[in-house]
């Protein structure tokens, strides 16, 4: 709609400031009337419309379903995150006492960590709360 405006604007303005006179707006004014007084425009019109006017209903009838999704999705992100801050936290604050003892408190919670001893092949803890930005909530994208 705003091209088709701009567009009108720009004829416009062509006609205004040409040289021409009067001539050519006037032709083009009535090609314009024509085409917009033909019925097969106006039944399109029409349709259109209809159409724009139940797909603003179907919006309108939807819009609290995707409300609660979308602040679901959000509490569970903003839980997600919170829970990573918290166990980044605790991962850098303690010695190797402290370490242990995070480890086996979220290991308790059932935090995601399968188990609080070392991996034997990467010589550390396997990370698998943190997920990265393959992670939806608690959920991983890849299930």
């Amino acid at each position: 709609m705003k091209k088709v405006i701009f567009l009108l604007g720009l004829v416009l303005g062509f006609f205004a400031g040409s040289r021409m006179g009067r001539g050519p707006y006037e032709s083009l004014e009535s090609t314009a009337r024509q085409i917009a007084d033909d019925p097969t425009v106006q039944q399109k019109a029409s349709d259109a419309k209809e159409s724009a006017e139940a797909l603003a209903q179907r919006a309108k009838d939807r819009a609290p379903e995707v409300a609660d999704s979308v602040k679901g999705a959000a509490a569970g992100a903003a839980t997600a995150v919170k829970d990573r801050a918290t166990h980044r936290a605790d991962d850098a604050s303690g010695d190797d006492e402290g370490d242990e003892s995070a480890k086996a408190s979220s290991s308790a919670s059932g935090s995601g960590s399968t188990s609080a001893t070392p991996d034997s092949s990467a010589g550390s803890t396997p990370d698998t709360t943190s997920g990265g930005d393959g992670e939806v909530g608690d959920k991983p994208l890849s299930a």
